[in-house]
């Protein structure tokens, strides 16, 4: 037992590690007219887990403690449970299944870390090894984020710097990292949980009171934001921003006015942080192999960042004729893009439109839905999409369309237990603000398995932080 119990540790250890490589290093299975089958780090992971917890059980047997808690905790599973079944009806039930799989995955995990939660705090120095590995690990993947940058900047090819096509300095004049997942916008979605808590633990001090823990916390929080700015992704640094909003007032009702101080300072820093991944841009713009200035890669980033409202480009600033064959045949000059792409923010409210389309097309829908997993076939079948592949960028009309108005409930009444769960939590602060962030980044994309951590870091940082920081 005690093998295992140091097994479980380890794995809990390096989880905040193993998330930020939701698409590097990727198993491929093969592929369908529907759906790519793929294997991730953070997937095995949730395998090896949710083993390790299954022989703990019959190690422990504990097999009737297991049943009762499922009857008293039956309210939790409402929602996996309807969502489970309506693959009964997909239009897709393979992708459905394998969603269902994920999804149980998770619940089995969560559940595992709460019930052998008092295994692993035999040894106090649990806490302490957590939090290390928590922000090493942002700061090493921040790390490896720049490298990216500089070899792209450089010309190295995208088969050593994994750049996601979309990322390339050739697009903006500028490259944006998108880490060890599948693109920017996930890779800045990683970088959330990290940021928020580095903020709540530096105004907060509920961490460590000395100084020099503060400072260490504080530069650590301005690397994390200054890599998710240099993401450039919209999704990641609105959630951020909002998410940041949020705290400051929850803390500020909660302490009446006591940390104005240590809000004041992280908000410098998060604009010190702002300000210096902006130069690093235009830096990279003008030392790049475009015809892109500092200025010009500035002003871009401005101009994408606002939607198109923020604009201080030049006129003889100009698209390029044909942008996506030069970019093929390597020969660019002229970045893709000279600002604000507003078919990317078009194609995301086109396929919510789509969504809508598919979920109101009878009653049955509206309540039910299509189906897990089944929105792309529906879709296409549809004439809406040229591909059944094509996935919802927006996880609410995502689960609208596949679960119906029924799941939508379910979904809600989730999200209600895990608040009132939340609330008698002294970190109520960090976790709410959590929940906001990812909130409000399901926004911009759909999807489980790419974004394991917003299902997961909540309820793992609730479980493992808690005994430390109410005791």
């Amino acid at each position: 037992m005690k093998i295992l119990n140091r097994a479980v540790r380890v794995l809990i250890y390096i989880l905040p590690a193993v998330l930020f490589f939701s698409y590097y290093p990727v198993i491929a299975l093969g592929s369908s007219e529907t759906m790519n089958f793929e294997l991730s780090l953070p997937i095995l992971w949730l395998v090896v887990f949710d083993g390790c917890f299954a022989v703990w059980i019959i190690m422990k047997k504990r097999f009737g403690e297991v049943l009762r808690n499922v009857r008293r905790g039956g309210l939790w599973l409402v929602f996996p449970v309807f969502v489970t079944l309506t693959t009964v009806w997909s239009e897709n039930v393979v992708r459905g299944v394998m969603t269902c799989g994920i999804l149980w995955l998770l619940v089995f995990a969560i559940y595992g870390i709460f019930k052998m939660k008092e295994d692993l705090y035999d040894e106090r120095v649990f806490y302490y090894v957590f939090l290390k590995m928590f922000f090493a690990s942002s700061l090493v993947i921040c790390g490896w984020c720049v490298a990216q940058c500089v070899m792209d900047t450089l010309g190295v090819p995208r088969d050593y710097t994994l750049m996601c096509r979309g990322c390339v300095t050739q697009m903006f004049g500028f490259p944006h990292p998108n880490g060890f997942a599948i693109e920017p916008q996930f890779m800045g979605n990683l970088l959330l949980a990290p940021a928020i808590v580095a903020v709540w633990l530096i105004i907060t001090g509920k961490h460590n009171s000395k100084n020099s823990e503060r400072k260490s916390l504080l530069l650590c929080f301005f690397v994390i934001a200054a890599t998710l700015f240099l993401t450039f992704s919209r999704g990641a640094i609105y959630a951020f921003v909002v998410g940041m909003m949020f705290m400051s007032g929850f803390l500020l009702m909660q302490e009446k006015g006591k940390i104005v101080k240590r809000l004041g300072v992280v908000w410098g820093m998060t604009i010190l942080s702002f300000l210096f991944a902006l130069n690093l841009q235009g830096i990279l713009a003008q030392v790049g192999p475009t015809n892109d200035t500092y200025g010009t890669g500035v002003a871009k980033v401005l101009n994408h960042l606002s939607l198109g409202i923020i604009d201080v480009r030049s006129d003889e600033d100009e698209v390029v004729e044909n942008p996506v064959e030069n970019f093929e045949e390597g020969n660019v000059t002229d970045a893709v893009f000279d600002g604000y792409v507003e078919e990317s923010t078009g194609i995301r409210m086109e396929l919510t439109k789509n969504a809508i389309a598919v979920w109101t097309q009878d009653a049955r829908t509206v309540l039910f839905g299509v189906g897990i997993g089944g929105a792309g076939q529906a879709m296409y079948d549809m004439g809406l999409t040229g591909s059944p592949k094509e996935i919802i960028q927006n996880e609410y009309a995502s689960l609208l369309a596949e679960t119906g108005l029924v799941g939508v409930i379910c979904f809600v009444w989730l999200v209600v237990m895990m608040i009132r769960e939340f609330m008698k939590s002294q970190m109520s602060g960090m976790l709410f603000s959590l929940l906001v962030v990812y909130a409000v980044s399901l926004l911009f994309f759909s999807g489980l398995a790419n974004a394991l951590q917003i299902y997961l870091m909540p309820a793992v940082l609730y479980i493992v932080l808690r005994k430390k920081l109410v005791s």
